[in-house]
């Protein structure tokens, strides 16, 4: 049911919503929360100043009211990542050196917004759908290049956030550490999604 970008582009992910620390064990796959080093494992946080809320694996409560999250296991986790976030997005129809940049915008940023955020960077009607004009052009553009102009549009983005609320600064340098990191991934050639 996965695609290779699919696992790909949720387990890069997780490096930044869990943490460098990331490794699936049992614990991690129960989506075990009981000590404090098996809710650094799963990455759940609660964290006021954090728009997302109360968060595990990366899957903010605020983005997903319907789910306990304090019960999410990984498989449950990689499904609503897979449903509202790859599919949603329609990283299905992209490229996919696109597709992992864009799941991984999806994440952060919503899906309506990323959709945008590709749509800016292919020059293409700003709706936020993803339809067959956007997949199209996607699939004719050089991917590393597209993949720039996202990531640029990201940084901006972040940048704008902080100026327009200084206390999500404390976030930045982790933001921008993601995406100059998603940057080098995606730019890097020898990279078969």
């Amino acid at each position: 049911m996965f695609t290779k970008a699919f696992d790909e582009a949720v387990n890069h992910a997780m490096l930044y919503e869990v943490g460098g620390h990331w490794k699936l064990t049992p614990e991690v796959e129960a989506g075990l929360i009981e000590t404090k080093s098996q809710k650094k494992a799963v990455g759940y946080v609660d964290d006021p100043f954090d728009n997302g809320g109360e968060t595990k694996f990366g899957v903010a409560k605020n983005a997903n009211t319907d789910l306990d999250i304090t019960a999410l296991t990984w498989s449950q986790a990689k499904e609503v990542y897979f449903r509202r976030y790859w599919l949603n997005g329609s990283c299905d129809k992209l490229p996919a050196r696109i597709a992992v940049l864009h799941f991984d915008g999806c994440v952060n940023h919503g899906v309506g917004r990323a959709n945008k955020f590709l749509q800016i960077a292919l020059d293409v009607g700003v709706d936020g759908v993803i339809g067959p004009i956007t997949a199209a052009k996607a699939h004719k553009l050089n991917d590393i290049d597209v993949c720039n102009k996202i990531c640029d549009q990201r940084e901006a983005f972040y940048k704008r956030i902080v100026a327009n609320n200084p206390n999500q600064g404390r976030f930045l340098n982790g933001w921008l550490r993601r995406i100059n990191e998603m940057r080098s991934f995606t730019a890097d050639p020898s990279q078969s999604f």
